[in-house]
């Protein structure tokens, strides 16, 4: 049988069946204020004599166990059913009637992300569009600067040597390829002198504007170096521009390291 209760703290109306207040003794609880009341009480008047001649006296299940009010579903009595008819759950949001400005808002947050996204995978996406990265490589200083990757990242040292020019200066050549589609950065570059034990005995930091292309201007003042390209450069040292003074026995060896920043930028 099909009955009807009103929740007396709420007045919301229910859906049960004889089966359910039998299992329970008559308790419910509400779908929408969580009450528990008696559902045999608040029956609608049109369901009350029907009432009268069921027998409501609680069953037993197998474990000797009866809920007073847990109507669940999954006890055979088809409780699933008991909140068919309350009040649906709003949804947290609900774009399709929210405010015009949420939603501009939404989709500008949806573009930064997949513009940012594009970001990251820019390299791989310009490998497969060379025409595209050929045209960054040859645009304004300023496109390259946009897409330029860190020349940490980028540049491969494919070889280096120390000449000496005369008992004051020292001269470093340097060649560095970027093996990158994009355009990489000129690199600050950090100038050990080592002796023969591999031991620092002076150091040096150069940044683009201390050193030059081979037969051309600083390296400051030069484009940046283009994706697939092998440069060359030079680097000047004069030894009385040493963070410290050299010792007597002159220096046998360097090394070389590349960075995205200055000392003083870092």
């Amino acid at each position: 049988m099909s009955l009807a209760t009103r929740c007396p703290n709420c007045n919301t109306l229910f859906k049960v069946t004889s089966g359910q207040l039998q299992l329970h003794e008559g308790k419910v609880r509400c779908g929408q204020c969580q009450t528990v009341f008696s559902g045999i009480e608040h029956l609608t008047s049109a369901d009350t004599e029907a009432w009268q001649k069921l027998d409501l006296s609680p069953r037993q299940g197998n474990s000797g166990y009866t809920s007073d009010h847990n109507l669940t579903g999954g006890d055979g009595t088809g409780s699933e059913e008991l909140f068919a008819n309350t009040a649906p759950k709003k949804p947290l949001l609900n774009f399709k009637h929210s405010s015009p400005a949420l939603k501009v808002a939404c989709v500008a947050l949806l573009v930064m992300l997949g513009l940012q996204a594009l970001w990251w995978q820019r390299v791989p996406l310009l490998q497969k569009a060379p025409e595209l990265a050929a045209y960054i490589n040859t645009a304004a200083p300023g496109m390259q600067r946009l897409f330029a990757s860190p020349a940490t990242q980028a540049l491969q040292v494919e070889g280096s040597g120390l000449q000496a020019l005369d008992e004051h200066n020292l001269r470093v050549d340097l060649t560095l390829h970027n093996p990158l589609p994009l355009p990489a950065r000129w690199p600050h570059l950090k100038v050990e002198l080592l002796d023969p034990q591999g031991l620092v005995l002076a150091s040096k930091s150069l940044s683009p504007s201390d050193y030059q292309l081979r037969d051309e201007s600083a390296a400051s003042q030069a484009p940046l170096i283009a994706g697939k390209k092998t440069v060359e450069v030079l680097a000047y040292l004069n030894l009385s521009t040493l963070n410290t003074q050299l010792p007597e026995s002159a220096a046998t060896g360097f090394r070389l390291e590349l960075f995205d920043q200055g000392p003083s930028e870092q």
